[in-house]
């Protein structure tokens, strides 16, 4: 039998060459013990970056298993064990084979369907994240006055699960690979849990149930570019991006025109994807008068630019430009825990760590803050603040975990660092520790300059 990758990559070349091609014959991939290898070798990759939630079983354990598994799935006779309730146990042997199935199902589906996601799409797919979705928005949106911004609550559990497969239907012309999609959705997979942010994006990309979110909405995404490229909106610039259950549409225009494309947005969800979203779940915003939250930013436009000459009277002075900021109120909840009276303060239930994982923990704190929040236009100001108050409470309960004083630990732990342009050095908190390839290094609390990024990198720098 051919190996998985490359059957996986002749799917994604066919997607790709035809967007009308119907995929036939797929559920025989499930027969190939090599779609299991892979599959096992792509959740192994997951284990490393999340060792909890996920079965911790050994392969050579779970290799028999294999053969069981070929054999019900060309009798037809597998189902999956039913998840009544979220679901992260791994001691059962038949809890660890659902998610191996659903893994081999997650990239057939993907080969076939990543192709023709539009370039509006931006959660949960390979180099994309919010970050490239907020320089769409700082780039393609400038002399935006109005902003719809919807969001689809809980979309897990509101997707028509019959649409759903009737969609994957156009595409897919198999009946076993769907009834055995359909036994997973039955069975409680497609809504066990819901979407978290305490894993990464790249391990909850790969998570079959945000891929079926994708295609369940690529529907409202093919609408909107129709939308936009009608004659009404041809006169006016209209920039529309979505985030799994969220999407923002900035418009250069009137007020009804904003309702008229909301309205439009409504009636369409409700009529075809079976969502019916009220006016809390869909709001228009004057961008000049208020600011928008969307994916953890502020959004918010410039004073409008004035006319420059007397020719110019009777015009409208032009919108301007888009401005992506750090919430007040975000970082002043990050700050809370390491702050007492105005000062910082240490962390008891952090005492016990050892210090080179205590110094870990705090350095991961303060990047991927930084790496979220890297596009804002005031990240230096609003995470500097957050990173004097951090670092000192890392110094006080370094002080505390070996009841000493600050000045000790400073004196004890105070590393040079060299400046990232090569020139001078500053002290940070750090300690040396033996690599896995026997050298030796320094672990640092996060010492990069805060500096606002121009372009997004989905792929973050590594911890120290």
């Amino acid at each position: 039998m051919q190996r998985a990758e490359v059957i996986l990559s002749l799917l994604g070349r066919k997607a790709e060459s035809d967007e009308n091609f119907i995929f036939r014959r797929l559920y025989r991939n499930l027969f190939n013990p090599d779609f299991y290898l892979n599959a096992w070798a792509r959740i192994q990759e997951r284990l490393e970056q999340k060792p909890s939630g996920l079965p911790n079983c050994s392969m050579d354990r779970m290799k028999p298993d294999w053969e069981q598994v070929i054999r019900q799935m060309k009798a037809g006779t597998y189902h999956p064990k039913p998840l009544f309730k979220k679901q992260e146990r791994c001691d059962e042997d038949f809890a660890f084979r659902d998610r191996l199935i659903l893994e081999i199902l997650r990239q057939i589906l993907e080969a076939i369907y990543e192709p023709h996601f539009l370039e509006t799409s931006h959660g949960f797919r390979p180099q994309r994240n919010h970050l490239t979705a907020l320089h769409t928005i700082r780039t393609s949106c400038q002399g935006t006055n109005w902003v719809i911004k919807g969001e689809i609550k809980d979309i897990l559990h509101r997707m028509d699960s019959q649409l759903l497969i009737s969609l994957l239907a156009r595409r897919i012309d198999d009946g076993r690979f769907l009834d055995l999609l359909n036994r997973f959705i039955r069975a409680g997979y497609l809504k066990s849990g819901g979407i978290s942010t305490d894993v990464p994006a790249s391990f909850r990309r790969e998570d079959i149930r945000f891929l079926l979110v994708n295609i369940y909405l690529h529907e409202l995404d093919r609408f909107m570019k129709n939308r936009s490229l009608s004659t009404m909106d041809a006169r006016t610039p209209m920039n529309y991006l979505r985030y799994a259950g969220r999407f923002l549409i900035c418009i250069s225009g009137g007020k009804v025109l904003a309702q008229s494309i909301r309205n439009d947005i409504q009636t369409f969800l409700q009529s075809t994807l079976h969502l019916d979203l009220t006016g809390d779940d869909i709001r228009i915003t004057h961008l000049a008068k208020k600011g928008v939250r969307f994916l953890g930013y502020e959004i918010r436009s410039e004073k409008p630019i004035p006319r420059q000459s007397p020719s110019d009277c009777g015009k409208r002075s032009a919108f301007g430009n888009i401005q992506l900021l750090v919430p007040g109120e975000v970082i002043r909840q990050k700050i809370r825990p390491f702050i007492k009276k105005g000062r910082p303060v240490h962390i008891n239930s952090r005492i016990h760590l050892s210090l080179p994982d205590l110094i870990h923990r705090y350095h991961e704190e303060m990047r991927e803050l930084y790496n979220f929040y890297c596009l804002a236009e005031d990240v230096s100001a609003k995470l500097g603040k957050f990173r004097y108050y951090h670092y000192w409470s890392l110094v006080r309960t370094i002080a505390r975990k070996e009841k000493s004083s600050v000045k000790k630990v400073l004196d004890k732990y105070g590393t040079d660092i060299k400046g990232i342009q090569g020139t001078g050095t500053k002290k940070r908190i750090g300690v040396k520790i033996q690599a896995g390839d026997g050298k030796e290094k320094v672990i640092t609390y996060f010492h990069a300059p805060l500096k606002k990024r121009v372009h997004p990198n989905p792929v973050f720098p590594p911890p120290c």
